[in-house]
């Protein structure tokens, strides 16, 4: 049994006993249970003096008979070749079909190259053969479709800023029409139901370009302005127009009546009132282009109209209504 110990109560201040084995004792005093300290407990004795023990594997062996020990060596020998065949057999056997598959492969594409070789080339030779497809230019595009410009005229045939009231333009005040040199322009006014002006100078031009500045001033939105290539004293000619509506159009006129040859049609915001517009005309031969600000957005053919005069074009538009009040500026004409 251990001696008796003894440490002060650290509720009272009493003295408490202990044996030394007790991890808590009570007070007699205050009656408080008190945890006895570390160093007044006995310490158990080590259970290993020694060094740690090396934890060791030993392998189990079986007791077995000579014969025993025979048989399970022949099945050994024989289950290792068995493994080993069955390992490497799959291995040859993918290697030879490989090989087979491969050759087939080789020479099916070699033959399939040959064919194919010898199938493009009539196809190359007979490419320029294909017919070339032209779409309708007559067919009016609220996007036009870019095309080629001709090659721009150098010679001047007529170049006026209407600074001259002698210059050759008609100049006429009526009720139904104002034709005018106004303040280095040329005015012209439709007030007519269903009225037009056609005017021009000249009448033996051939190839052409018509050129000029336009500003409609006043009047309904859909009347048509613009230039006119070859017109002559029987109503015939190739009238290049638009409106501020955005519409545009290459049209003929026999004894006076128009037919359009091509339409088309722009954002109306693009052309809008007192605002210029320059429009350009081009009688080449049988084809005719028309231009705004400097963009192609027309082509036609015709080759009725051979010879003529340099012009200018006000009508009513589709409704007829009177009013439309233009001026001209920066006229300019060449050919060939």
């Amino acid at each position: 049994m251990s001696d008796a110990k003894s440490f002060q109560c650290p509720n009272c201040g009493s003295s408490v006993q202990t044996d030394g084995t007790q991890k808590e004792v009570k007070c007699d005093y205050c009656g408080t249970t008190v945890i006895v300290p570390e160093e007044l407990r006995d310490q158990p004795a080590p259970v290993h003096a020694s060094a740690p023990m090396e934890m060791k594997f030993e392998a189990y062996t079986p007791a077995v008979s000579d014969e025993v020990a025979k048989s399970i060596g022949t099945a050994a020998k024989v289950t290792v070749g068995v493994t080993a065949v069955s390992f490497i057999l799959p291995i040859i056997l993918t290697c030879v079909i490989l090989a087979f598959v491969g050759g087939v492969l080789f020479f099916v594409f070699s033959n399939v190259n040959k064919s194919i070789t010898s199938a493009i080339a009539p196809i190359s030779s007979l490419q320029t053969e294909m017919p070339t497809f032209v779409p309708d230019t007559a067919v009016p595009t609220d996007s036009p479709t870019p095309i080629n410009t001709p090659t721009p005229y150098t010679k001047v045939l007529l170049k006026d800023n209407f600074s001259n009231p002698s210059s050759g333009w008609n100049k006429t005040q009526s009720p139904d029409y104002t034709l005018e040199y106004k303040k280095g322009k040329y005015h012209v006014l439709i007030n007519k139901q269903n009225g037009g002006q056609v005017l021009w100078v000249g009448s033996k031009y051939t190839d052409m370009s018509i050129e000029v500045d336009i500003q409609q001033t006043a009047g309904p939105t859909d009347g048509e302005i613009g230039v006119a290539c070859r017109p002559n004293d029987s109503g015939g000619f190739y009238a290049f127009e638009f409106n501020q509506d955005g519409q545009y159009g290459i049209y003929k006129s026999t004894n006076w009546n128009s037919t359009a040859l091509a339409e088309g049609t722009l954002d109306p915001n693009t052309i809008s009132t007192a605002s210029i517009t320059h429009i350009e005309g081009i009688c080449q031969g049988s084809n005719l282009t028309l231009l705004l600000n400097g963009q192609a957005l027309l082509q036609a053919q015709d080759s009725d109209y051979t010879q003529g005069g340099l012009g200018l074009i006000v009508t009513a538009g589709n409704s007829g209504d009177p009013g439309v009040d233009v001026l001209f500026s920066n006229f300019l004409a060449k050919g060939p």
